[in-house]
């Protein structure tokens, strides 16, 4: 089973810059993603949920996939893809978890040819823990696919869009075990 969450939903926006809502932009990303899985394997968050709605809603198992898609914010010159995972994952590189959010940093990195920043602990977020990576069993990413407020990784976003995340999707597929 896969999960899919937008990271912000319809009463919270996330960041805002140079036009975008981060919330607009998840929404959209988790859309197209689930149009390239198979509908009966993915559960995704509402628009109305908050995260915690959805997190006490979803019973991830053995080799489920736990992927919340955002967008990072900083100055204008800060650009690049990076993913998060729990700290156990993160002390552990043979983890399902790190290995997954390697690849999808690579992937992304790639594609939009922008930085890849890496992967990185929950605790080296500005939460010390992240509620979405530490729901239990099977693999469980946070994905900053760029920088909202980078002019030149939003450009290389849009252009490349649906290239990475027909990728992103095979990605998914490829962790999540039946």
């Amino acid at each position: 089973m896969i999960f899919i969450s937008a990271g912000h939903h319809n009463t919270d926006p996330g960041a805002v810059s140079n036009g975008y809502i981060e919330r607009d932009l998840t929404k959209d990303a988790r859309n197209v993603i689930i149009q390239s899985l198979d509908l009966k394997n993915v559960i995704q968050d509402k628009d109305f949920e908050t995260n915690l709605q959805y997190q006490r809603r979803i019973k991830p198992g053995n080799g489920s996939v736990v992927f919340d898609i955002h967008f990072n914010s900083g100055p204008p010159t800060a650009g690049g893809t990076e993913c998060y995972v729990n700290q156990n994952d993160f002390a552990d590189k043979n983890s399902l978890s790190y290995k997954m959010a390697d690849e999808i940093c690579r992937t992304t990195s790639r594609i939009l040819g922008i930085r890849n920043r890496g992967v990185k602990s929950e605790n080296h977020s500005q939460h010390p823990r992240i509620g979405i990576l530490n729901l239990g069993s099977g693999v469980s990413v946070l994905w900053e696919i760029c920088f909202i407020s980078s002019v030149i990784n939003m450009q290389n976003y849009l252009q490349k869009k649906n290239d990475l995340l027909k990728e992103v999707a095979a990605v998914l597929k490829k962790y999540e075990i039946n």
